[in-house]
């Protein structure tokens, strides 16, 4: 009972933090559909029934029952609504052109936050970036590297026999040994300095027959003055957008396994983070927001992506796709998603629980 009421204020923290990024989210739309001379007839924070609202203008501001994200109601957008012909502030009335830029505002505002973390890690606190070291910087509980007895801040030299040059070598060694017995060789962390490596060995677990071990890469932190820090945000941004898109085309061509997370498997990172510190927090915080805007972009129905397909259809064909379909496709879309996180949360994240 302590523990929980102890994390309790982390918890907090992380509904905030992640419902601040979908509200985010939703502000770019607003701001796009205003500047468009579009009618916004809600901007609600949360979900659910409303509990406080304030109207100003068209727009009714609202607080809602469920604090995590937010939505926008513009006039004209939602399938078979009833709008008056005359109405120009409707989006259904606006050009293509006008409501592709609506649409695309959400994830760009996702990834604009992301450059403006970097930004502001980088000329304060440093943003974290795995260096190429063998060096061991976060060991997952309960995993093989744990059982092992390897620490964080232990740095591997040799694996099955083979001196180990770096991060890559290590992950390669490690992923080629799943399930079984593994010998490495470790320089301790706090050992006296010209001590000899220590012999150990991992048994890493077998994930479709790849090994995993539970570890992640030593961090170091990048910083700068703030005026070359706007600079290196958006290169550190993109790199690491890059990076998350080279992963999902590996998983596509079935390269690699796909590891998902759900809500519940996000909030306990977040939470995770939060208890290390602000900034690992923040740097959390950065990644989501940046795969959130990654997200939002893939051309699935029902995400904003898709959306932005169909309108790059109207603004090449010059002629409205049928409303009557695409509603039915985002609808089929949407429904799937929601089966995909259910079934991520019901056999991914709470096993994961579960087994912490």
């Amino acid at each position: 009972m302590n523990a929980v009421l102890q994390s309790l204020p982390m918890i907090a923290v992380t509904v905030l933090a992640f419902g601040l990024l979908i509200v985010i989210h939703e502000l770019g739309h607003y701001l796009a559909a205003r500047w468009s001379g579009m009618r916004v007839e809600r901007f609600s924070i949360g979900f659910g029934p409303v509990i406080w609202s304030r109207r100003r203008g068209d727009t009714e501001w609202a607080v809602s029952a469920v604090p995590l994200g937010g939505y926008v109601k513009i006039a004209g957008m939602a399938p078979g609504e009833e709008i008056a012909a005359d109405d120009r502030s409707a989006y259904s009335h606006q050009p293509a052109w006008r409501r592709f830029i609506v649409i695309l505002a959400g994830p760009a505002m996702n990834y604009l936050l992301a450059v403006v973390l970097a930004a502001g890690l980088i000329a304060t606190m440093g943003l974290r970036e795995p260096d190429s070291t063998s060096t061991i910087g976060d060991v997952i509980g309960g995993g093989a590297a744990e059982r092992a007895g390897l620490r964080p801040g232990d740095r591997v030299v040799g694996a099955a026999g083979a001196p180990v040059d770096g991060w890559t070598a290590l992950v390669a060694a490690v992923r080629a040994h799943p399930g079984r017995d593994l010998s490495l060789q470790v320089e301790r962390s706090g050992a006296p300095p010209g001590s000899p490596p220590v012999a150990m060995t991992i048994r890493p677990d077998d994930s479709g027959g790849i090994g995993k071990a539970g570890i992640g890469p030593h961090l170091r932190a990048v910083q700068a003055g703030p005026a070359e820090a706007v600079a290196m945000a958006f290169q550190k941004t993109n790199d690491k957008a890059g990076e998350i898109l080279g992963g999902l085309g590996q998983v596509v061509t079935r390269k690699q396994k796909a590891e998902l997370q759900g809500p519940l498997g996000i909030a306990q990172e977040m939470t995770r983070s939060a208890r290390a510190g602000a900034a690992p927090f923040l740097m959390m915080v950065w990644l989501i927001s940046l795969m959130l805007a990654i997200f939002n972009f893939l051309p699935l129905p029902a995400l904003d992506g898709g959306r932005l397909v169909f309108l790059v259809y109207e603004i090449v064909a010059r002629r409205p796709v049928n409303q009557k379909a695409e509603a039915v496709i985002h609808t089929v879309g949407f429904l799937a998603l929601i089966a995909l996180l259910l079934g991520v949360t019901v056999f991914g994240d709470l096993p994961r629980l579960f087994r912490r």
